[in-house]
């Protein structure tokens, strides 16, 4: 089967002055295979691993993940973003299902449904993500390396396809290079192996000592190429400036790091055998009486959150008794506190190897193994905290959560339940519970927990939030925009809650309306394309044509790559006869989203300019691509109409049959194979046609007039 490669390798370069090999480097590798709702994937998993496995030999420090959803991909990219500030060298891989909308590329999560094009934005990642952390992080060398790319397994069920399969082409900003597995919109081959066919190739050359970065890919492009037989050649971008980087000079190793840890073995690295306790030292009296003073500081340093101050009190009280459980303790809640997760797991350790029985430890040790996302090792100390204190809600409450990560639902609403049945008020639990439900699609049993959510807490903004996405969902417009105007009154600058209290306005055709809510949102948030887009399609249906111009020019200053709003841009010029630059539009959008409409309207402009012969080339890509059958005989229509504008009559008779065949009250179908047909001698089929237009439409003179002059 084919697989779209999607393979991106992109790598930012800058000059840098210290040594390649002292440079400190830290990777998120990432594999995705078993997919809920697409095709699950053979080699994916297998790429990470080995890629995983092959940077450590690189000397890399590397956060590796398998299986996530959005929730846990978008807290590992920023897990990473946010620890890769004190790097010199960041690198992302990510193996498994991509796909491209609107010029965007996306990284599809396990639980991705997708059931149109416009649910991506929200339930895939934008691989832009990872590129705005690396920019931020400001390191002095970034690569990211997207194996994503396989076919669009989700496009057969969308009325409009993002596309087949392939990445949108990106451009390489400057001290960049992009590398494709093959060229831009194509398809790849997936691998016979335990991996895929450009991964080998890249796992062949990558730790090549003498090769620089560019010299690396074009032995991966040779070797593909090669192995493909040529139905495969990879494709690179480039703007690169500076030195020559060679990634394999790095050696063995960088060091033993210090981990705000995602991954085992960073956190196993920080605290062997999950303690390092010696409990056969001795402790005098007197100093045990000096580390309580301390610790007893330390406890009013921390109530007062001042948490660096707590923690060298706490130290101070270990220093003088290293048995002391709950310095332990205390000092592993000030470093979660401030996200220093693997020191304090590594202090939560201690306190349970000196005092086990102690359920809090384990449950904040739990909490800290969620945030830097080890959710087995979270549902064990969960678990373990329960065992101890089964009335321990809390952590009932936060075992759901995990499980809700996992994207296991059912797990989660039986964990909220316990949850509740032990603190029946308990507020996060009956909301958590609600966005379970929602993703579930259980959107009745969601409304209930948002209601319940309501009740207790009255400014719970996100619960009208998505009490109202739960009623849009179920198509009740009018409740939903009950809530969206109770969130939005609590929350004025909620930007999301406007755009889509505009959405459900518009589809009941308050337009008016729904253009001010799009203008609001785009007003509250920078860049906010879509806001922009969606008001130029308002404006479109309201005929504003200037404006939907205006708006969608707009939307694609921020995106210049969003292919609706160069459809709508033409969609607009055509209706105002600029049909010359309707095509420019129209040849843009396709160029990026092929697809039946544009094809057919492109066609139409071309017909407007009476260039016939490129007229029928895109309305036979119109018919060959249509997903909505209800278009297909307007598409036959116009290709029969442009034939007969050439005199090319039996062609045009073919068409027309085909019109009246999907469309039999089409009058103007009949008519015009009358027509056809009596420039072609065909006089008694062409007034069999005649009279079936005018049976259609008594009231059109232009049928009425023609049997007159025709036939007498």
């Amino acid at each position: 089967m084919k697989k779209a490669a999607f393979l991106i390798s992109l790598i930012f370069i800058s000059i840098f002055g210290t040594a390649q090999t002292n440079q400190k480097k830290l990777a998120l590798v990432i594999g995705n295979a078993q997919y809920k709702f697409a095709n699950p994937l053979k080699n994916s998993v297998n790429d990470a691993r080995a890629i995983a496995s092959s940077l450590r030999s690189l000397g890399f420090e590397v956060m590796e993940y398998e299986d996530i959803t959005q929730p846990r991909m978008k807290q590992a990219i920023n897990n990473f973003g946010e620890k890769l500030k004190d790097y010199d060298l960041g690198l992302f891989y990510y193996a498994g299902h991509g796909i491209q909308s609107k010029g965007i590329n996306y990284i599809v999560p396990i639980e991705a449904e997708l059931k149109n094009e416009e649910e991506i934005e929200y339930d895939c990642v934008a691989a832009d993500r990872v590129l705005t952390f690396m920019d931020a992080a400001s390191t002095k060398i970034n690569l990211i390396i997207l194996d994503a790319c396989r076919n669009n397994p989700f496009a057969r069920g969308w009325q409009r396809s993002a596309g087949g399969g392939g990445l949108a082409m990106m451009d390489a900003p400057k001290g960049s290079l992009i590398a494709y597995a093959t060229s831009p919109g194509r398809t790849a081959a997936d691998g016979e192996g335990s991996n895929g066919l450009y991964t080998s190739a890249l796992l062949k050359f990558l730790r090549s000592p003498n090769l620089t970065i560019e010299q690396v890919f074009k032995q991966v492009r040779n070797e593909v190429s090669n192995k493909s037989g040529g139905s495969q050649i990879p494709w690179e971008t480039t703007s690169l400036t500076g030195d020559d980087f060679y990634l394999g000079k790095s050696g063995s190793g960088s060091g033993n790091p210090i981990v705000a840890s995602t991954t085992n073995d960073e956190v196993e690295k920080s605290s062997p055998s999950r303690s390092q306790v010696n409990k056969s030292v001795k402790v005098t009296e007197q100093d045990k009486t000096q580390a309580e003073i301390f610790y007893s500081q330390g406890k009013v340093s921390y109530d007062a959150s001042k948490d660096d101050k707590a923690i060298q009190d706490f130290t101070k009280a270990l220093q003088l008794n290293p048995l002391y459980a709950e310095a332990y303790y205390w000092r592993g809640n000030s470093y979660y506190n401030l996200k220093t997760y693997a020191k304090a797991i590594e202090d939560y350790d201690n306190s349970i190897e000196l005092n086990p029985k102690f359920a809090d430890v384990y449950y904040w040790r739990g909490n800290a193994h969620y945030s830097v996302r080890q959710d087995d090792k979270a549902l064990a100390d969960y678990n373990t905290a329960i065992t101890l204190k089964p009335d321990y809600a809390e952590a009932h409450y936060w075992k759901g959560r995990t499980h809700y990560e996992l994207y296991q639902g059912d797990k989660a609403i039986e964990c909220y339940n316990k949850a509740l049945r032990l603190k029946p008020d308990y507020t996060d639990a009956i909301f958590w519970r609600g966005q379970s439900y929602y993703d579930l699609k259980k959107y009745e049993e969601a409304i209930a927990d948002y209601t319940s959510c309501v009740a207790l807490k009255r400014d719970h903004s996100e619960a009208y939030y998505w009490r109202a996405n739960s009623y849009f969902s179920l198509k009740k417009y009018d409740e939903a925009i009950i809530d969206f105007n109770v969130c939005i009154a609590m929350k004025p600058d909620y930007a999301d809650a406007f755009f889509y209290r505009g959405k459900v306005k518009y589809n009941q055709e308050k337009n008016t309306e729904a253009l001010a809510d799009f203008k609001k949102a785009a007003e509250l948030k920078e860049n906010y394309a879509e806001a922009y887009y969606w008001q130029g399609v308002v404006n479109y249906v309201l005929k504003n044509y200037d404006q939907t111009i205006s708006l969608c020019s707009t939307a694609l200053e921020i995106n210049s790559r969003h292919s609706d709003a160069f459809y709508y841009r033409a969609l607009s010029k055509y209706m105002k006869e600029q049909y010359d630059e309707a095509i420019l539009d129209f040849d843009k959008s396709l160029e990026i989203t092929p697809y039946a409409e544009a094809y057919y309207w492109r066609g139409n402009s071309k017909y407007a300019l009476q260039n016939y012969a490129e007229a029928i080339s895109d309305f036979t890509m119109a018919i060959q691509t249509v997903e909505n059958q209800s278009y297909l005989a307007d598409y036959y229509y116009y290709r029969a109409n442009s034939y007969y504008s050439l005199k090319m009559y039996p062609h045009a008779q073919k068409d027309f049959s085909k019109t009246v065949e999907l469309k039999p009250d089409y009058a103007d179908g009949w008519y015009y194979r009358a027509c056809s047909y009596l420039y072609d001698g065909k006089s008694d089929l062409a007034l069999s046609d005649l009279n079936k237009a005018i049976q259609l439409d008594p009231d059109n003179t232009k049928y009425t007039t023609f049997k007159a002059n025709n036939f007498k």
